[in-house]
């Protein structure tokens, strides 16, 4: 493989560099050695000279490598002066054999933002401010020394010598005191999440949890479960997978006081039959490349389910974007669907993702595949995500769901305006609408004052199996 550019030119500047260090050496040692030579030529054996030159010359060479080698050897980011990730975490897996720890992710969530905005220069700046901030309140606490890691965009890794419980609450304030300050009138949004040792001795395991607890809650917080190992949990899902070991049920979804669509919801199944949430094993999911594998399984459960169906009614299937997009997916919807017209318009796909995919065009032609075939698409959170709104300019979907928290707050003044302005654009395209999380009798009188197609809810179905 060809070194791009940028790589060999910095070899090429790291070569000149160890060559202006050691060509000063190196002359000192030539000049020395000569004027010995020269001084004691006829005393001094012909295989000594040869030894001398040589032992000179595999000097020099040393420490020409040397000197490279200590160009290629980074431990602190240019930007925060903070440790590089790969320092960091090379240093905290040899601490991680002999002593506990507990780790605290920190994250500038607006850092995009502020880049657009202000520009990467003050973006820069922030990152450097914050991580001089972190240093300065642990000091106040007495604690100096702690490792500071720069891991990536805005995000820094603190490492703290002992156990999550001694640091709760000192955890606690410096999120409250970082979560909303500002820089030169740069407002700064920060969250963070935090985890010991007893999760896994593995950094990057560590790692991958802090991420999973920051993407789920945004906020302080710790897990509402059982923890498991990572490794463990690995191994299940792998397991899982492979022997298709899911736990399905599904909650209702009504129109006009009828049950017309069921939404699949699902657990994994160990082999000594305990059940783990979602949201603990799909970032494995995802972290393992078994999206669209994950999402087939999905499929087929749901088609298994479309007998015990009556009349019109339908099942909905959360499914991955990129599973919708790779073509081997589609292909194996085809083959599930071919020939069986009792399948045709009894499955809907519902998507949202975080990220906007650009390459909307070739999104939307494959969409209409799955339309082709009777698969209804629904897109999901909108009023939420920012890319589910822009996906509503540039897709051609049959229904949209409302992000959760208007369902939670439809009886709000302020969450049902929003509503009603949702709903009109959504009428004008000609979709179907559909809410959910609808837990009492206001909200459900608002949503239907709205004018919501479809609406879901601990009000008016549990998740359940399907019954009519």
């Amino acid at each position: 493989m060809s070194l791009l550019y940028p790589e060999a030119k910095e070899r090429e500047n790291r070569f000149k560099l160890a060559l202006r260090m050691g060509l000063p050496v190196f002359a000192l040692a030539v000049i020395t050695t000569a004027s010995v030579m020269f001084r004691y030529f006829n005393t001094i054996p012909t295989t000594f000279i040869i030894v001398a030159f040589s032992l000179l010359g595999i000097m020099v060479y040393y420490l020409f490598y040397l000197i490279y080698q200590g160009f290629n050897e980074r431990i602190t980011d240019p930007i925060t002066h903070a440790f590089t990730r790969e320092y960091f975490s090379t240093m905290m897996q040899r601490e991680l054999k002999k002593k506990d720890y507990t780790f605290f992710l920190l994250s500038v969530v607006n850092l995009g933002d502020i880049n657009q905005r202000y520009g990467f220069a003050n973006g820069d700046k922030v990152l450097y401010n914050l991580a001089n901030r972190i240093a300065e309140y642990l000091n106040e606490h007495k604690m100096v020394r702690v490792p500071i890691a720069h891991f990536k965009g805005g995000d820094f890794i603190i490492a703290l010598e002992g156990t999550q419980e001694e640091y709760g609450s000192m955890m606690d304030l410096l999120c409250v005191k970082f979560q909303h300050y500002s820089l030169e009138e740069i407002e700064i949004d920060i969250v963070g999440s935090m985890t010991d040792t007893n999760h896994s001795r593995s950094i990057d395991k560590l790692v991958d949890w802090l991420y999973e607890l920051q993407g789920e809650n945004a906020k302080m917080l710790k897990a509402d479960e059982e923890e498991i190992d990572p490794d463990t949990v690995e191994h299940l899902v792998l397991e899982a997978v492979n022997a298709r070991a899911f736990s399905y049920a599904y909650q209702a979804v009504y129109q006009d006081g009828k049950p017309v669509l069921f939404e699949q919801a699902f657990k994994l199944v160990t082999g000594e039959g305990k059940l783990v949430h979602q949201k603990r094993f799909m970032p494995v999911i995802n972290r393992l490349g078994l999206s669209r594998r994950f999402d087939e399984i999905q499929t087929e459960a749901a088609v298994a389910e479309v007998p015990t169906l009556v009349g019109e009614q339908k099942i909905a299937v959360n499914v991955s974007p990129s599973s919708l997009r790779n073509p081997l997916f589609l292909e194996h919807v085809m083959m599930l669907l071919s020939n069986n017209e009792k399948l045709r318009s009894r499955l809907v796909f519902v998507i949202s993702e975080s990220n906007f995919y650009h390459q909307t065009q070739q999104f939307n032609t494959r969409l209409q595949a799955f339309r082709r075939a009777g698969v209804d698409i629904a897109l999901d959170r909108l009023g939420g995500l920012h890319a589910s709104m822009r996906y509503l300019q540039d897709l051609d979907v049959d229904m949209v769901r409302y992000e959760s928290s208007l369902g939670k707050g439809a009886s709000e003044p302020k969450v049902r305006a929003l509503l009603e302005g949702l709903q009109q654009t959504v009428k004008t395209l000609g979709y179907r609408s559909w809410i959910r999380m609808i837990e009492d009798e206001k909200s459900y009188e608002a949503a239907k004052a709205v004018g919501i197609d479809l609406i879901q809810g601990n009000y008016l179905s549990p998740i359940d199996t399907i019954k009519e």
